[in-house]
């Protein structure tokens, strides 16, 4: 995590018609879920966006986008841009099932255009209750 700079949120499209994404930004502020593993005195640039809608295709060229325009008005390389994909992506939850197109996203993210890749921002208490006892898959 020392190279990284650049913090990449990527939220379910349908789920954003409805949900702020205020759970994410603030797991991410205060370091916490899937961003425990950053250091909190670190700054980092972040940018939250959508997969586009189902299947998500349009993810590619919203990331290569900002691999390009990083490359060209800041010389930063892509090893210093990390994605994650939101746990609305990644886990089932009130919001609904995982994305049935995660594992494209992750071969679309990780082999083509070779970013690192986590998962999950916010876990919600409840939703990891549910998970416990079954009623949530993942």
């Amino acid at each position: 995590m020392d190279k990284k700079e650049y913090v990449v949120v990527v939220q379910c499209h349908i789920v954003m018609e409805r949900c702020s994404g205020y759970f994410c930004e603030k797991a991410f502020h205060e370091r916490t879920g899937g961003f425990s593993s950053y250091p909190k005195e670190k700054r980092y640039r972040t940018l939250y966006l959508t997969c586009g809608g189902c299947c998500g295709r349009a993810l590619h060229r919203k990331l290569s986008d900002l691999v390009k325009m990083t490359k060209k008005q800041e010389n930063m390389d892509k090893e210093h841009i990390v994605v994650h994909l939101a746990s609305c992506i990644t886990k089932e939850s009130y919001h609904g099932p995982p994305c049935p197109h995660l594992d494209y996203l992750k071969i679309m993210i990780r082999n083509k255009l070779g970013l690192d890749l986590r998962e999950d921002t916010y876990i919600s208490k409840k939703a990891q209750e549910r998970r416990q006892t079954g009623l949530y898959r993942t």
